[in-house]
């Protein structure tokens, strides 16, 4: 039987911290499914989604403490559901992104649109940047969600278009074919 497991690791950056990472899935049987990694301040955090004979998952949990110990990052194992068992209502999936000179509670009025409509957000990307020319840190923002059909398309706009006067911000929403 095939079991999934999301693994979330966090802590101080050096080279070849990813690649110890994949070596120890590969060297258990474990496939991995879906990954998001990055390097923020001097902290690297990676979140993986994989899946594999349940076996190889107990093995790879009963092995964890030695991963921790040759990386010295804080490590979280969990047993989850295949992405194709999550219970999602019919919905149509969409890609918002939103840029602004930065301030601070832009992702958080955003995702309060979102929320108050019921929508849950599926994945989300934020950076912020300097403008090469002035300098200035700039905010950016990408994120997937899934619009319900029983929410309307023109109430959401209006809503968003609401918070992107009121907080100064460029926001579009488009739907996705294909992701």
């Amino acid at each position: 039987m095939r079991s999934f497991v999301v693994f979330s690791a966090m802590g101080p950056d050096r080279p070849g911290l990813a690649n110890e990472f994949f070596e120890f899935f590969t060297a258990r049987g474990m496939n991995i499914e879906r990954t998001r990694g990055c390097v923020l301040g001097n902290e690297f955090g990676m979140i993986i989604l994989t899946s594999g004979k349940t076996e190889d998952v107990e093995r790879l949990i009963r092995d964890v403490d030695g991963l921790r110990e040759r990386t010295g990052l804080e490590i979280h194992v969990r047993k989850t559901k295949a992405p194709g068992h999550r219970e999602v209502q019919p919905s149509l999936p969409y890609k918002l992104t939103a840029t602004s000179i930065d301030h601070p509670g832009i992702i958080h009025q955003i995702s309060k649109v979102l929320f108050r409509k019921g929508i849950n957000i599926d994945d989300i990307s934020t950076n912020v940047d300097s403008n090469p020319v002035t300098g200035t840190p700039v905010f950016s923002m990408s994120c997937y969600f899934f619009l319900p059909p029983t929410i309307g398309i023109f109430e959401l706009k209006k809503d968003l278009d609401h918070t992107s006067d009121q907080y100064n911000l460029d926001i579009r929403f488009d739907a996705v074919l294909h992701r």
